[in-house]
């Protein structure tokens, strides 16, 4: 799996790091079950602290996305993962967020689910790929 981290992004890099690893999900790039490199080796691979790699990793902990082991980090092998309550709810903030910008910058109802469509399609290409 290629991890995109941009150093010069708002973005804190644990949450980057966050979203390329649930991205590397998605796109079946990481299986249920599958490890994960260790703290030390992926920090030392893209150039970060290992305690933002750490910090990363305990949070996917948390919410379900990774199961912590006695020898580092999986994928959680369960596939039916659900949101709790306080992720719901935050969730639903970002979305209120994006749809404020969408509004105030006259983005339309069609942009929105032309993007929508667009982005799940890329998320869905390498499950394609796996079709013969």
């Amino acid at each position: 799996m290629y991890l995109r981290i941009q150093p010069t992004s708002e973005i804190p890099i644990y949450t980057q790091l966050i979203y390329q690893i649930k991205k590397g999900i998605i796109k079946k790039e990481l299986m249920p079950g599958e490890s994960l490199p260790s703290v030390r080796s992926l920090a030392s691979d893209i150039g970060i602290n290992l305690h933002t790699v750490n910090k990363a990793y305990k949070l996917l902990v948390e919410e379900g996305v990774l199961v912590q082991q006695k020898k580092g980090f999986r994928v959680n092998p369960s596939v039916d993962l659900m949101m709790k309550e306080d992720q719901f709810k935050a969730f639903r903030e970002k979305l209120e967020e994006l749809m404020i910008d969408a509004r105030i910058f006259n983005v339309s109802d069609e942009v929105l689910m032309d993007l929508k469509t667009e982005i799940m399609k890329t998320l869905k290409e390498s499950d394609e790929d796996d079709v013969v």
